[in-house]
């Protein structure tokens, strides 16, 4: 069985944070960006797949039709697009469509990259959110630095990018170690465009986490990188199988937000998607654990484990929140006395980025203030804010 086969049998950890965290901002999303276009909106999935896994479980396009449905008590009308280029899973999408009652504005059997301008073209006076997860390399450069470039106050065009780093981390140690032009190296220069990706990779000590770090840096560059060209900023959540587990993708989004919410909003999202991975994991754990104990014939007087609960999740990052983001911050003031919240929500959230929200960013602000570190009580949104470190 093929990867990509594979990956309609299950939904594993990884997909429940990704469609958590899809499902989210494609229902903010409409509401944002649809109030510039007069409640009209469009969801494109570039990349839809089967649009359910074999146990049941929703995919990209039956989440996105539920958040288009749950959209309209916002008063947004949503067209739906899919794209689909292989032909048998076209025809089970299309089956489970018509199994929700789910009526489509297109289903395309084009490629992405090929059917994306007249997408763009046909819904010219929506807000626009393109959710794009390929298996592997995602779409070109330069596909994506035009989609990004039509991206206006008439048409807001968000874009959510699944930026593989295990496929970039196979393909950058393998083109180093061949004789150039190889095409990995071609393939890897046509969907990161200038980024100087062979200078992360020139290193090889021969551990996958080597390669990882290379491509979290190989993203960081193009992400720059497309800013640049684009003036669309971006925000990336690391994705992994488990916890402790390296990162196996980026879910970035590209997002020109004249008021700068939009990132800060989808980093709170991830930290509410976080819960529900960490609650699965906890869960596939925990049903392990009680089925090995069965097969064993082992009877145990008192239950250790118990089946983990979304409360027990939430408080467990709490208190993880509470400890390490005071830390953080601190040592984010130690090197700069001023703070303009808006404009840092990487360097705010650290290492905590996709994992704590907003509301734990809050408590953190406000103990620093109580303890006579800061001169803002942050009362209301905190992220326009400029923040003064009192020493």
């Amino acid at each position: 069985m093929v990867a990509n086969e594979s990956f309609f049998e299950r939904r594993n950890a990884q997909a429940v944070l990704k469609h958590g965290l899809l499902a989210r901002y494609a229902y903010y999303f409409a509401g944002r960006a649809g109030s510039a276009t007069g409640g009209r909106v469009a969801f494109i999935d570039g990349y839809a797949g089967e649009g359910r896994y074999k146990d049941g479980s929703p995919g990209s396009p039956l989440l996105l039709a539920s958040e288009a449905q749950r959209a309209t008590l916002i008063r947004r009308d949503v067209k739906l697009a899919f794209v689909e280029p292989d032909t048998t899973r076209r025809r089970r999408l299309a089956d489970a469509l018509v199994e929700r009652t789910i009526v489509s504005d297109v289903l395309s059997g084009k490629s992405f990259e090929s059917a994306v301008d007249s997408l763009l073209d046909r819904y010219a006076d929506r807000a626009v959110l393109i959710f794009v997860d390929p298996f592997g390399l995602a779409i070109s450069f330069d596909t994506l630095v035009r989609v990004l470039r039509r991206s206006s106050p008439n048409q807001p065009i968000d874009v959510l990018y699944h930026f593989s780093l295990r496929t970039v981390a196979r393909m950058g140690r393998a083109a180093v170690a061949q004789s150039e032009p190889s095409p990995n190296a071609e393939q890897l220069d046509a969907a990161l465009g200038a980024v100087q990706w062979r200078q992360h990779f020139g290193y090889d000590g021969g551990d996958d986490g080597d390669a990882t770090r290379a491509a979290v840096a190989v993203a960081r560059d193009f992400g720059k990188l497309v800013d640049q060209v684009t003036n669309v900023p971006s925000l990336s959540i690391p994705v992994s199988h488990r916890p402790g587990h390296l990162p196996t993708y980026l879910l970035t989004l590209f997002s020109r937000d004249p008021v700068g919410r939009s990132r800060w909003d989808f980093a709170d999202q991830a930290g509410k998607a976080y819960v529900d991975w960490l609650l699965h994991c906890e869960t596939d754990d925990y049903e392990a654990n009680m089925d090995a104990l069965k097969a064993s014939g082992v009877m145990r007087l008192f239950e250790v484990d118990e089946r983990p609960t979304e409360s027990v999740v939430e408080a467990a990052i709490e208190g993880r929140a509470a400890q390490r983001l005071d830390e953080h911050l601190r040592d984010v003031f130690a090197s700069q006395q001023e703070l303009r919240v808006r404009d840092e929500v990487e360097l705010v959230y650290g290492d905590l980025l996709g994992v704590a929200r907003a509301t734990h960013l809050r408590k953190a602000f406000k103990k620093l203030h109580d303890d006579g570190h800061l001169d803002d009580d942050l009362s209301g949104s905190f992220q326009n804010r400029v923040l003064h470190w009192r020493t």
